[in-house]
C-alpha cells in the first residue's frame, strides 16, 4: 500500500502546484475581462448620451440596441463557423498505376536471394 499512497500523494502534490501556478493567469484574465466589460459599458453610455443629444432619446436607444444586436449576431456567426468548421483533409490521392509486376518481382527476388545467401555465408563461420 505504500507505493499506492506515494503515487496518490505525488499526484495530489502535482495538482496543487499546477493550480497555484495557473491561479494568477486565471485571475488576470478574469480581471481583464471585467475591466473590458466596464469599458464597453462606459462607451455605450457615452454613445447614448451623444446620440440622444443629436437625434433624441428614442432613436438613440434604437440605434444602440440595433448596433449591439448586429454585433452580437456577427460574433455568434463567427463563433459558430469557428467551432463547426470541419478540418480540411487532403484530397484523396489516386494510387499510381501498378508497375509491371514481372520486372519488379524478379528484381526483388534477386535482391532477397542475394541477401539471404550472403547472410548464410557470413554466419557460417560463427556457428557453435
Amino acid at each position: 500500500m505504500g507505493i499506492v499512497d506515494d503515487a496518490v500523494h505525488s499526484i495530489g502534490r502535482n495538482v496543487r502546484m499546477d493550480a497555484r501556478r495557473l491561479l494568477l493567469p486565471i485571475l488576470l484574465t478574469l480581471a481583464g475581462g471585467l475591466t473590458a466589460a466596464a469599458g464597453v459599458a462606459f462607451l455605450t453610455a457615452w454613445a447614448y448620451l451623444t446620440l440622444s443629444i443629436a437625434v433624441g432619446q428614442g432613436p438613440a436607444s434604437l440605434l444602440i440596441g440595433l448596433g449591439l444586436t448586429i454585433l452580437a449576431a456577427v460574433l455568434l456567426v463567427l463563433a459558430r463557423n469557428r467551432f463547426t468548421k470541419k478540418t480540411l483533409t487532403d484530397p484523396p490521392v489516386s494510387q499510381p498505376a501498378a508497375p509491371a509486376t514481372g520486372a519488379t518481382d524478379f528484381a526483388s527476388q534477386i535482391a532477397f536471394t542475394a541477401a539471404f545467401v550472403l547472410a548464410r555465408h557470413l554466419g557460417e563461420g560463427k556457428r557453435d
